[in-house]
């Protein structure tokens, strides 16, 4: 079994990897000819900067294996990773219809998810020992 700290590292990755991955659906919708370029680019764009944003955040508080975290690290960053993956959601219903209700949704879970994610991973890492 890798240590904690591995898989806390790998969750760390996932979840904005995931994030980006989503939001590149768009560009994808539009290239088709589904959605309009300019409704793709609104939903790729902050989906994408706040992906880089998560994922810099975790590689800022990373101590590598020397600290290990708490037992309760999931269940601190199980609500900000749904509500990204919410925000993810949102980009794939996006690259399928242009719905303005798809936009206010993706900014609301986007601003609130990343907000409790990268809470969560300032407590999960200063309670690391």
């Amino acid at each position: 079994m890798p240590p904690a700290s591995a898989i806390l590292r790998l969750l760390a990755f996932a979840v904005p990897s995931a994030l980006a991955a989503a939001g590149v659906q768009p560009l994808l919708g539009a290239a088709t000819g589904v959605v309009r370029l300019s409704w793709a680019i609104g939903l790729t764009a902050p989906a994408v900067v706040v992906a880089g944003l998560v994922y810099g955040v975790g590689r800022m508080f990373d101590r590598g294996d020397a600290l290990q975290p708490p037992w309760y690290s999931a269940w601190v960053l199980f609500p900000g990773a749904f509500l990204l993956a919410g925000a993810a959601a949102m980009c794939i219903f996006g690259a399928l219809v242009e719905f303005s209700l798809i936009t206010w949704t993706m900014w609301v879970l986007l601003i609130v998810g990343s907000l409790l994610w990268a809470t969560a991973m300032v407590l999960v890492r200063s309670a690391s020992r």
